[in-house]
């Protein structure tokens, strides 16, 4: 394992592949300053003031059931659910924008990625590519699948410490398994996909993508390795064909 961090080391640090790995960076500033152009920091910060002092004189008196859900804001104990909301929301969004940009990264790289690791190292002939309705079932299998795990844990975004983990499990399992379509897609011929899809990925594949999963929550660590993510599962699959013959 150590020496296919060093080769992915040795991969990523070329001038291909650094410049490609500048692209995240450049990507996420355009759309903070899109965010910040546009204002949307405004209504947040209105809403969690309105949340820590009770004012909610900027909300329209024509919204339905307004005074109903003022007098229900009114309450010291609601004042407090939603500051700790907001707080909550404040970081969620920053891991959010972090696994989304690491996840569009992988699916637009990949293919660029793993063609080159092949031609340099492997010289690897796909029997049969798997087919992109495939591809996409599983991709909407997956999102769904998100989507369902993220509703359950939802509610348990309320519980103290509990939150700061619980909110990792559905994006987790959405990086997981997306980057597994994407790199195993790319990478093993439509048989060998299915195989490597039943198991999982793997042990190694697992344990690798809990650790670039801990990375991507650091913004600019995980924005810009996100391309050594993807070089490092390429050899893992890789070489699990040359060296197992799975």
């Amino acid at each position: 394992m150590i020496e296919l961090f060093r080769l992915s080391f040795r991969d990523f640090w070329t001038a291909k592949f650094i410049s490609l790995s500048l692209l995240p960076l450049f990507l996420s500033a355009g759309l903070l300053t899109w965010l910040m152009f546009f204002g949307g920091g405004e209504l947040f910060s209105a809403l969690q003031e309105g949340a820590s002092t009770g004012d909610y004189s900027f909300l329209s008196e024509d919204t339905p059931y307004l005074s109903f859900w003022l007098k229900i804001l009114s309450f010291g104990a609601t004042k407090w659910v939603i500051s700790a909301f907001f707080y909550i929301l404040s970081s969620f969004l920053v891991v959010i924008f972090s696994v989304v940009i690491a996840l569009i990264v992988a699916g637009f790289m990949t293919p660029v990625v793993t063609k080159e690791i092949n031609k340099r190292h492997y010289d690897i002939v796909r029997q049969s590519e798997i087919s992109t309705a495939r591809v996409l079932n599983l991709s909407l299998k997956v999102v769904l699948n998100f989507l369902g795990i993220l509703l359950i844990c939802l509610p348990l975004l309320l519980v103290p410490f509990l939150n700061l983990f619980i909110i990792n499990l559905p994006f987790f399992y959405l990086y997981y398994k997306l980057l597994l379509i994407d790199v195993g897609s790319n990478t093993l011929d439509a048989p060998k996909f299915e195989l490597l899809w039943l198991e999982g990925g793997g042990l190694s594949f697992t344990l690798a993508c809990v650790a670039f999963y801990l990375v991507s929550l650091v913004p600019l660590a995980g924005l810009f390795l996100q391309l050594f993510f993807v070089i490092f599962l390429s050899h893992l699959l890789y070489q699990r064909q040359a060296v197992l013959k799975f």
